[in-house]
């Protein structure tokens, strides 16, 4: 290109010389050269008006050919056109194979533009959210679909959690929502029908729920039986304390894993009131150093660290039973002279309530799995210390009604440290 360029430098400083030349033959030099301009200017405007002509409609005009500077203009624009339509094509191909990808998924898929408009859905989109094609094209998702919570989830813009919504028209129906961001504002929307998986949730909670109450009437007898005939007037053959010890503890426990399961299940179906009360932490907190020292039976040091003078905003009953719950599994895992240390403190977006014990440790392959329900790393010992292995799946229950979530860090032979964390809109300035 830069020799075409020379090439065409050369052309004018020859019709230059050429106009000079001829200008002192005839004695006219000024003239012949205006005149020798004037046609290499004419030639320059007449070459950009083709270009022009040719680029305004490409397929009615051929390439237009020339030698010089303008050739190879000519020629790299025919090179960017060919290379243009074969990147139409491999994007109109790649294209057409996520549409014809996606117009088979048994999932709700829709593009959507800059403003929340229908650009294109699958098939899935017509049978379960009755889209029409072409009507609904161009339409605002938020016209099809009138709810107000899917109206502030497209407009507030957080789509990090999915959104459940029921599906217009049929109310038993429920659609799982997610989002994802993706070219100049454009926005995919999937949908998964999880109507089946709720129902099944909700059998299981029932089922528990229901078993678990059955079960408290008959166990609440035997234990009553087994106390009187304990502590009755009548002795009880010697060979038969064991036994009776262990139906007892046993009974015990069982009383202890129906509670613990109607609690969850009451839990999983309540809805928390945001109007909960403010909860003094610091007063909550020597209340729990207090009862500590009465559920420990060991000498374990129990001590509060409170570093912050916000308030919770929650349920007192809800809050107070999770950390009960963390404190009791901490005054389990705690040897002799060990310490518990309960802390309330803030951090730049949470408030953190947490309780470190100076026991054993957790191996870190357990600790993704601490909260289901029934898991235990020590089946045998938490046994023997009465746990049921539902506490921390309670506690989860329980932050999770409160917008917060349960960190848990550990490692062998240092001990471990529980930590509810808390979101700010929940912390609340005490005045004292």
């Amino acid at each position: 290109m830069k020799s075409r360029w020379i090439e065409e430098l050369w052309q004018l400083l020859i019709i230059l010389f050429l106009g000079t030349s001829f200008g002192l033959l005839i004695d006219q030099t000024f003239l012949v050269i205006v005149v020798f301009l004037f046609l290499y200017i004419f030639r320059t405007i007449y070459n950009l008006k083709v270009l022009l002509r040719w680029l305004d409609d490409p397929s009615g005009n051929e390439i237009p050919s020339h030698f010089g500077a303008w050739g190879s203009i000519y020629a790299k624009v025919s090179r960017m056109r060919s290379s243009h339509h074969s990147r139409e094509r491999k994007l109109n191909r790649m294209l057409g194979e996520f549409q014809s990808s996606a117009a088979a998924l048994p999932d709700v898929t829709i593009t959507l533009g800059e403003e929340g408009e229908i650009r294109w859905f699958n098939k899935a989109a017509k049978k379960i959210l009755k889209f029409r094609s072409p009507q609904d094209i161009g339409q605002p998702l938020t016209n099809l679909i009138r709810l107000p919570e899917l109206r502030d989830y497209l407009r507030d813009g957080d789509f990090k959690k999915p959104l459940e919504i029921s599906i217009p028209g049929n109310n038993q129906k429920k659609l799982s929502i997610r989002i994802t961001n993706y070219g100049n504002r454009e926005k995919l929307l999937l949908g998964q029908d999880i109507t089946d998986r709720i129902m099944a949730e909700q059998i299981r909670r029932d089922f528990v729920g229901n078993v678990s109450h059955e079960l408290r009437t008959p166990l609440t007898i035997i234990s009553g039986f087994i106390e009187n005939m304990q502590h009755g007037d009548k002795e009880i053959p010697n060979h038969w304390e064991a036994p009776m010890a262990k139906i007892s503890n046993q009974t015990s426990r069982m009383k202890s894993i129906v509670e613990d399961l109607l609690l969850l299940t009451k839990l999983e179906n309540a809805k928390l009131d945001d109007k909960g009360g403010l909860i003094n932490m610091k007063t909550l907190a020597d209340n729990l150093c207090m009862e500590g020292d009465l559920l420990s039976k060991k000498e374990i040091i129990i001590k509060a660290n409170i570093e912050s003078r916000a308030s919770l905003k929650g349920d007192l009953g809800l809050i107070r039973s999770a950390f009960t719950n963390l404190l009791t599994n901490a005054i389990r895992h705690t040897p002799i002279n060990g310490e518990i240390k309960i802390e309330w403190l803030e951090s730049l977006d949470s408030c953190i309530f947490s309780v470190e014990d100076s026991g054993e440790g957790i191996s870190p392959e357990h600790l993704p799995r601490l909260t289901e329900r029934f898991y235990r790393v020590d089946v045998g010992r938490s046994r023997d210390t009465g746990g049921t292995g539902l506490g921390l799946a309670i506690v989860k229950q329980i932050l999770q009604k409160h917008d917060a979530t349960l960190e848990i860090k550990s490692s062998i032979g240092r001990g471990s440290r529980f930590s509810c964390l808390f979101p700010k809109s929940r912390c609340f300035l005490s005045k004292n």
